[in-house]
């Protein structure tokens, strides 16, 4: 991602044409004269400080149009296609940049801003609002969440071998000791909105990277692999993975585990039976990391509101969260409903999904490369907005980064 080097408080920016990326016959359709975004800076930024010469995508499922915003944070589109439309924009501020641009004093470190609008209704002229979040940049990222499944050589439906993998998008050696693996609840009716949840997120279970500091690193480039099963899959079934080589297992009795592997140790599950990572093949498998130095067993476990009975979730502070990527259900006629993301903006303003409604289709979201990088290695997309950062794909290959679909 190119770094922003100037935003300016003064500077009259001109504004730039509007760039189409796609062709649909437009001979039956009115376009909209006009269309203003007016993008507001997150709290903690300067008064004086605006949204200016960034990009603000306008996006429906068949067309694309960008425009630059001026020296006071807006953008004008102009002859658009009436449609159903999403709003995004990103910006990376370097650790400089971040404390020059803020009003108070903040920590050196690079921070991402992004927004996202969805299911926008666009036909006629209007002006929206999209407010931006602020997110400090990680240097560990979950890279795959592999939970839908596949079938085996017989055509049965095979659930054993799902993964989720976290990459190391710095220059520096990382290390999961002590980190903590979140999976986010996932009743069927909503039960903790991040609308109503601002400070909290409810997780159905909670894993703890075992070692003391420096016992489990991650090179950078490189990632890791976490299983429920950490054996070859496709012996039984060919769409599946190898997973042998994983580095951490959720050891149970409902699969074959591998000696070889170390466990991830269960800090707290929902359902009393399930020692090993519940990961939903429809859908429903938000997953986030975070660090901290509180006893976790100890934090408040929740009812679903006004229920005294069932299951139960722990309350995880959000501001402890390192990344977090928003998978949701999709559903048959309406798609995934964003009302249900569990996980705050400032942790993952976009969603992700599989396109199939029950799974066992052998999809993984995969997060995209970087290709504004260069060098020897390669770095992962982090908008903070996983519509941005993240695929669907049918090859749920671990560790696998040079697929063509993640390289656009």
């Amino acid at each position: 991602m190119k770094i922003f080097k100037n935003i300016v408080l003064s500077f009259i920016i001109a504004l730039s044409g509007l760039t189409m990326v796609s062709c649909l016959d437009e001979s039956t359709q009115s376009a909209i004269p006009k269309v203003t975004i007016q993008v507001s800076m997150p709290h903690g930024f300067k008064d004086s400080l605006h949204y200016a010469n960034q990009y603000i995508t306008l996006q429906s499922n068949r067309i694309k149009y960008r425009s630059l915003t001026d020296s006071l944070g807006k953008a004008v589109f102009s002859n658009v296609i009436p449609d159903v439309y999403s709003v995004s924009t990103s910006l990376e501020l370097t650790g400089d940049q971040y404390v020059a641009y803020s009003d108070t004093i903040v920590e050196n470190k690079g921070v991402i801003l992004s927004g996202n609008l969805t299911k926008q209704l666009i036909f006629n002229e209007k002006t929206l609002e999209l407010y931006l979040t602020k997110a400090v940049k990680q240097s560990l990222l979950i890279s795959k969440i592999y939970t839908s499944g596949t079938k085996d050589a017989l055509g049965k439906s095979y659930t054993a071998d799902g993964y989720i993998e976290i990459f190391n998008n710095s220059d520096e050696t990382q290390y999961i000791d002590g980190l903590y693996l979140g999976l986010v609840e996932a009743e069927s009716v909503i039960a903790f909105p991040a609308s109503t949840n601002p400070i909290y997120i409810h997780a159905r279970q909670i894993f703890r990277f075992p070692g003391t500091g420096q016992e489990n690193p991650i090179l950078p480039g490189k990632s890791i692999v976490i299983a429920n099963s950490a054996i070859n899959h496709t012996i039984t079934a060919p769409t599946s993975v190898d997973l042998s080589a994983a580095d951490f297992e959720a050891k149970s009795t409902k699969y074959s585990n591998n000696s070889n592997v170390k466990a991830i140790n269960l800090i707290y599950t929902a359902y009393a039976s399930l020692l090993y990572m519940n990961l939903t093949n429809g859908g429903n498998n938000s997953t986030f990391i975070f660090k901290t130095n509180d006893d976790v067993s100890k934090y408040p476990i929740d009812y679903i509101p006004g229920k005294t009975s069932g299951n139960r979730y722990i309350r995880i502070p959000a501001e402890t969260v390192i990344d977090g990527v928003e998978v949701l259900n999709n559903k048959a006629v309406t798609g995934p409903d964003i009302n249900s993301k569990r996980l705050q903006n400032f942790i993952d303003v976009g969603y992700m999904f599989i396109s199939s409604i029950s799974g066992y289709t052998h999809e993984s979201i995969d997060r995209r490369v970087n290709t504004a990088t260069s060098g020897t290695r390669i770095y992962l997309r982090d908008t903070n907005n996983s519509l941005q950062d993240c695929i669907n794909v049918t090859d749920p290959t671990p560790r696998k980064y040079d697929k063509p679909l993640l390289l656009q």
